[in-house]
C-alpha cells in the first residue's frame, strides 16, 4: 500500500506541475482576411519622437525606414574631475565615456550632465517584418519562423501612442479557449490565420500589454 501511495502521489505531483507551468510565448500567423490590408510602411500619421508616458527617458521614435526605443541614461561628471576622468568636450558632445564617439551633454553650475543613449530597433523596412492595417489599429509583424510572427499593436490617439504586446501569462479563458496551444520543447500558444480567431483575439484584448507614449 505504501508504494501505491507514493505512485499516486508522484502521479499528482507531476500533474500539478504541468498544470502550473505558465506559457509566456504567443506566436502569429497573418490574417487570411480582406479586413485587414497589407502594407510594407508604417502609416505617416504614426511617425515622429514620442517619450514613455511614466519614464521620460525612454523614447520612441517612428519614421517611414525604422521604429526604434531608445533607452537613455543620465551621467552627472563634477567639472573639475574632468581630466582625471580623461573626457573632455569639443563642439556639442563630450568625450571620453563612450569609445570613439561624443554623447550630447547639458552642463548645470558646476556638473556636466552627459545623455547616454542605447538604441533598440524593433522595425526596419528592410528586415522580414510588415503591417496589417485592421480599422485604425495597425499590427506590426516580425518574423520569427518561416510562417510564425510576433505581433505589436499600434493605435494613436491625439498626441498619445498606444503600443500593446500580448502577455500570454495573464490570458483570461475567452482568450486561451481562443488560441492553439502548442506542446513543444517550449510550449507556446499560437493564433492561427482564421479571420474570426483574429478578431475575435482583438475584441476579447488578447492585445493587452499597454505602454503608453507621448508626442514630443
Amino acid at each position: 500500500m505504501k508504494y501505491i501511495f507514493l505512485f499516486k502521489f508522484m502521479i499528482y505531483w507531476t500533474c500539478s506541475i504541468y498544470a502550473q507551468k505558465k506559457i509566456n510565448s504567443i506566436y502569429f500567423e497573418y490574417p487570411e482576411s480582406n479586413d485587414f490590408t497589407t502594407q510594407k510602411v508604417l502609416p505617416s500619421k504614426f511617425y515622429g519622437d514620442f517619450f514613455k508616458l511614466q519614464d521620460s527617458l525612454i523614447n520612441l521614435k517612428l519614421d517611414s525606414n525604422d521604429i526604434s526605443i531608445f533607452h537613455n541614461v543620465v551621467f552627472p561628471i563634477p567639472k573639475e574631475e574632468m581630466k582625471q576622468l580623461q573626457t573632455y568636450i569639443k563642439e556639442d558632445s563630450i568625450y571620453g565615456i563612450k569609445t570613439n564617439k561624443g554623447v550630447p551633454f547639458k552642463s548645470i553650475n558646476d556638473t556636466i550632465y552627459a545623455l547616454l543613449s542605447q538604441q533598440y530597433p524593433i522595425y526596419s523596412n528592410d528586415s522580414l517584418s510588415s503591417f496589417r492595417v485592421f480599422e485604425d489599429q495597425v499590427f506590426l509583424f516580425n518574423k520569427a519562423t518561416d510562417t510564425l510572427h510576433t505581433v505589436i499593436k499600434l493605435s494613436l490617439h491625439k498626441d498619445t501612442l498606444i503600443l500593446i504586446e500580448s502577455d500570454p501569462s495573464i490570458f483570461s479563458d475567452s482568450i486561451i479557449s481562443n488560441v492553439h496551444l502548442i506542446n513543444d520543447l517550449r510550449p507556446y500558444y499560437l493564433l492561427s490565420k482564421s479571420e474570426m480567431k483574429w478578431k475575435t483575439f482583438i475584441k476579447n484584448n488578447g492585445f493587452n500589454d499597454t505602454t503608453l507614449y507621448l508626442k514630443k
